[in-house]
């Protein structure tokens, strides 16, 4: 999706406030290079933390995410007020990782909300939006987050494991990574496959059903568990795949099909699943942003007219 980078610096005394702690609690997990399981105590007070408040915790524990920001990448779009703004009813829809982002900075969002403290408030829902989240029972997520790289380094530290209701963690694995890829994605009105009818992809939101694949490759429901958007440059330009059997879908070059290969490296006749490529059509695309998700369970894929796509967001 959007471009790489770390969390810069908050345009605002409070999102500059929280950053510090985010930076100061640094990474609590497993060492570099862990491959077996570690666990990571829960914090004192024994709350309940919703999915949001986790998403936050993940950030506190492992310091400032490299990710792709949806405002920057392939081109900025405005100021992050402006796009504050913009997307402040979309955050208030969201509502979890909204509330818990306003309570860490002491918003009150019962009152009037300046401008100022939206910005605030999307400088660090945006980036905890983008976090692969996948519910897995008992109040726990499974959870894959691309730390920055620290004092000047080149990799930043990739760490998957579990987080549960109480904030402990088990750290499955931990290790250097290189940065993130970031292409854009699904052109608008893209439909997605779910178990109550097709859905565009700029409406679907956190903890929708949709289809994915379990790993013995069936066809099950899943959940949305993370989304991503981005602006499209004027001059951007998508395939349309069309498969002899008549499915289609539209989305960058660099979006991936179920199996990983991108949709600007296919030819006609090339397999997929089950059918082949009857045409890619080269076109250019005016609908302002593109879009990804991630669905739960082993594989991440969702369907799109029946065929299989991978995620850029959980790259």
């Amino acid at each position: 999706m959007a471009t790489f980078r770390s969390v810069r610096a908050a345009t605002t005394r409070l999102a500059v406030s929280l950053l510090v702690v985010l930076v100061a609690a640094g990474c609590g997990g497993a060492a570099s290079g862990t491959a077996g399981p570690s666990t990571v105590p829960a914090p004192t007070g024994g709350a309940t933390l919703t999915a949001g408040q986790l998403r936050l915790l993940v950030i506190e524990r492992f310091g400032e995410r490299w990710y792709c920001d949806p405002d920057e990448y392939p081109i900025a779009r405005g100021t992050e007020q402006q796009r504050a703004i913009e997307r402040y009813a979309e955050m208030v829809a969201e509502g979890d990782i909204y509330r818990a982002v306003a309570a860490k900075l002491g918003i009150n969002v019962a009152g009037a909300i300046t401008d100022a403290q939206k910005v605030a408030i999307y400088h660090l829902w945006k980036v905890a939006l983008s976090i692969p989240f996948d519910p897995i029972g008992d109040g726990r997520y499974r959870f894959d987050y691309l730390a920055a790289p620290k004092d000047g380094g080149v990799q930043g530290l990739r760490t998957a494991g579990i987080v549960s209701a109480d904030g402990s963690m088990v750290i499955e694995q931990q290790a250097p990574a290189g940065e993130p890829n970031c292409p854009i994605c699904l052109a608008r009105e893209t439909r997605i496959d779910t178990p109550g009818g097709s859905i565009a992809v700029q409406d679907l939101r956190l903890g929708d059903t949709i289809w994915t694949l379990d790993r013995d490759g069936h066809r099950v429901a899943g959940t949305v568990i993370a989304l991503g958007s981005t602006t499209a440059p004027p001059d951007h330009r998508v395939i349309r795949l069309t498969l002899t059997d008549g499915r289609t879908v539209t989305a960058s070059p660099g979006h991936p099909l179920a199996d990983g290969r991108q949709f600007g490296d296919l030819a006609v006749g090339d397999p997929v699943d089950g059918s082949a490529i009857a045409s890619l059509e080269t076109l250019p695309y005016s609908g302002g942003e593109t879009f990804d998700l991630v669905a739960s369970g082993a594989t991440g894929i969702y369907f799109s007219d029946g065929i299989p796509l991978g995620s850029t967001l959980n790259r």
